[in-house]
Parts: C-alpha cells; structure tokens; sequence
C-alpha cells in the first residue's frame, strides 16, 4: 500500500460521514457514523465491503498486475465507464497496458460505478484499487 492510494481515497471520502478506515492488504475497513462496515473477500479475491444499514454492497475492483491504467481504448475514444454508469458483469472497464499487452478488466459485478480511483495514464502495482462498484 503506498501513500497516494490512502491519500486519494481520504479525499474520495472526505465529505462522507466516515469516521475511521482502515486498510491493509487483504481488507478495507470504514467506519461510518451510524454504521460500521462489514469487510469480508470474495472468492476470486475482489475486495467486499457490506455496510450497515441503507447502504449497498460495495466491490473495490483491484489491479491484477502492474502496468499503465488507460479508461479508454485509445485517447480518440470515450471512456469505458464513468462515475454513476451502471455495468454488468464481464463488462470492460479499462485497460491496463503491460509489457506492449493491452489487459481489459472486467466486472466482476453488476452494479454502478461510484469511483475510479485511477486518473488516465497513471502507473498501478499489482492489487492497486481501480474503481468501487455499488452491486445491484
């Protein structure tokens, strides 16, 4: 886990009513006022968090290698996805370019995508969370 990660998710959630996180490789733990997070990971090894309360399930789709993080297929073109699309599962939602390879990451869910953590062209290391995913 590196330091801009934490720092990009802090101000991610910098207006929420989260009063504490906790992150470690193998779980993401957020603590919100009225309600405590319920961190658990799924059996392909994508990141679950279940909140209490009103809130939905939501899945950290994470980087399954290291590479260079693309939205789109070529900078000519629109964005695989944006925040609030609604995907399905097996849907792509970005490429990530390793070694001349261009590798489509897919949902693992249905459900609507409330954050991309990545900006176009940044570099992302192996488990690196890309977007979160509120299942349907």
């Amino acid at each position: 886990m590196d330091l801009k990660t934490v720092k990009e998710l802090i101000a991610l959630i910098k207006n929420t009513d989260i009063v504490d996180l906790e992150w470690t490789p193998e779980k993401i733990r957020i603590v919100r006022s009225g309600g405590v997070a319920q961190p658990a990971k799924g059996s392909d090894g994508r990141m679950i968090s279940v909140a209490s309360g009103k809130d939905k399930p939501t899945v950290t789709v994470t980087s399954p290698l290291v590479g260079t993080f693309y939205r789109s297929a070529s900078p000519e073109t629109a964005p695989f996805v944006q925040v609030g699309d609604r995907v399905t599962k097996g849907q792509c939602l970005c490429i990530i370019e390793a070694m001349k390879l261009m590798n489509e990451i897919e949902s693992h869910v249905d459900g609507t995508v409330t954050a991309i953590l990545k900006q176009d062209g940044e570099r992302v290391e192996y488990g690196d969370p890309l977007f979160i995913i509120e299942e349907l």
